[in-house]
């Protein structure tokens, strides 16, 4: 997408923000919104179509190493993800308040086959984590501090959740079974 040049991100960002500014929050069993067709259905199939073929890291060191990693496009995030109208929106659900646009940290992963994370709050330098499914299967578990299952977050293209982190949003991934799960992590930070 560095390549995108394109004078439709202000269309693509409205789009975004109307979908956050109409889900719902979820307090059950801790904050977090689910969002349907995040992105406009032209950006949505940009972001298929130029998934990166090159590049990929691995994981970081001492976890699984079934995840790659690979940087966000310059212009996605910048014009959605870490925009002031998206943040706006993010920090304007009930429960937030914006004061100032966030530090942000954004990456793809591709899982692959035998991929899992256990129970686990994020660092607490993570003020929000938003992931957003790109293909594949394999949802996000949200937990109990004893890791019992309360609620999946089911992996559905073009949809995925928006997280407040504290001491209490554990959350996991069951074992990844498909060839190739995909998905744009989104961080605000503290």
């Amino acid at each position: 997408m560095e390549h995108l040049s394109t004078s439709k991100w202000n269309l693509f960002r409205e789009y975004t923000v109307d979908r956050i500014r109409n889900a719902t929050v979820t307090w059950d069993p801790y904050w977090h919104v689910v969002v349907e067709d995040v992105l406009h259905p032209e950006l949505f199939t940009y972001v298929r179509i130029v998934w990166p073929d090159q590049g990929w890291s691995p994981n970081n060191r001492g976890l699984n190493p079934n995840r790659k990693v690979h940087s966000c496009w310059s212009k996605y995030v910048e014009n959605i993800m870490a925009h002031t109208d998206i943040q706006r929106a993010v920090y304007n659900l009930q429960g937030l308040e914006y004061t100032h646009d966030r530090e942000v940290m954004a990456g793809l992963y591709e899982d692959t086959v035998g991929y899992a994370v256990g129970n686990h709050v994020d660092a607490h330098v993570i003020d929000i984590a938003w992931q957003l499914y790109v293909s594949g299967d394999t949802g996000t578990n949200l937990n109990d501090s004893a890791g019992n299952l309360i609620k999946t977050v089911p992996f559905k293209p073009n949809s995925g959740w928006i997280m407040r982190n504290d001491s209490g949003s554990f959350h996991s991934c069951d074992t990844v079974q498909v060839k190739s799960r995909r998905s744009i992590m989104l961080r605000y930070l503290s």
